[in-house]
């Protein structure tokens, strides 16, 4: 694969990773309408570790609490906050583990085809209209919205029965949520999420849109619900890392080159800018935008399929 390819799909890599529009539909299907190879395992690799990499660096925060909440000395309740969320994140892990590990190939194989990324879109855009019409979103005064228009953001967690808390020393205060990082998370919620996001190995679902949906439908804060999905998606990203790693070396793949590593930093760099427009939109917005592009992606992607020779 020359440069301009790897590029080109680390752009799609590292804005389609985060937003919820599904990264693996639209490098399968990119690469069909562009007429690129699929993707070789190297160059999987390195992308995969572009938008890990700019994980990292937007939840760098939260990952840093949970370290200090864990290894360094402090109060009992902040060690155990941190060991909890930890094993909300691993427990969350093992759906999606369990069927890319046991069900992987046999995935591939049925679902990776074009027809079937496109209709993955399609049912992105159900997942992401339906927690829009179930009142979670764009409503003032329901589990995760933002705060009524003339209403303080205390009187509106009052409403939910959210208790306010003081910000942790050491972390900026967000625009949203109550102080604590993830306090809406618990091991209901975070197993719903990792149900959903065990479904979005099929190509062309979404799992960002997956896992923030669920999120917010499950009670979650509408931020939690993205940072929880994204650092959901560290060991998915890496897990997928690893095992491409494994293969390529198993085929005899070189698997540095110059321009996967190009395609891994444009992934990098788009990754932040995609981290960025979803935190903005979930806090403030509505996800319905996407839902739209979603139905109007998979639409085009099938006539496209179904009208080419």
């Amino acid at each position: 694969m020359n440069v301009f390819q790897a590029v080109v799909l680390g752009i799609i890599q590292g804005l389609t990773e985060f937003l919820p529009v599904s990264s693996s539909g639209h490098l399968l299907l990119g690469s069909i309408v562009l007429g690129f190879p699929v993707p070789g395992l190297s160059l999987s690799l390195l992308l995969h570790l572009g938008t890990a990499f700019a994980t990292v660096v937007m939840l760098w925060e939260e990952i840093a609490h949970l370290a200090r909440g864990i290894f360094t000395p402090g109060s009992r309740e902040e060690r155990l906050r941190a060991v909890t969320l930890v094993g909300f994140i691993a427990a969350a892990s093992v759906p999606g583990a369990a069927v890319g590990l046991t069900l992987g190939d046999f995935l591939d194989t049925a679902f990776g085809s074009g027809g079937v990324a496109a209709l993955g879109l399609v049912i992105t855009g159900f997942i992401l209209m339906l927690t829009e019409r179930a009142g979670f979103t764009g409503f003032p005064g329901a589990p995760g919205k933002p705060p009524r228009a003339g209403g303080s953001e205390t009187a509106v967690a009052a409403d939910r029965g959210v208790r306010r808390r003081t910000p942790r020393k050491g972390l900026k205060e967000r625009p949203e949520g109550d102080g604590e990082i993830l306090s809406t998370v618990n091991l209901r919620r975070a197993l719903l999420v990792g149900l959903f996001q065990a479904v979005a190995v099929i190509p062309g679902i979404s799992r960002s849109g997956a896992t923030i949906a669920s999120g917010i439908l499950s009670g979650m804060e509408r931020e939690d619900a993205a940072r929880f999905s994204f650092l959901l998606a560290l060991p998915a990203i890496l897990g997928g890392a690893l095992l491409d790693f494994r293969e390529a070396l198993s085929v005899g793949e070189q698997v540095l080159s110059f321009s996967g590593l190009l395609g891994a930093t444009v992934a990098f760099a788009t990754g932040v800018v995609a981290l960025s427009v979803v935190f903005r939109t979930v806090r403030k917005g509505s996800l319905r935008k996407f839902a739209y592009y979603c139905f109007a992606a998979g639409a085009i992607s099938l006539i496209y399929l179904m009208a080419r020779p």
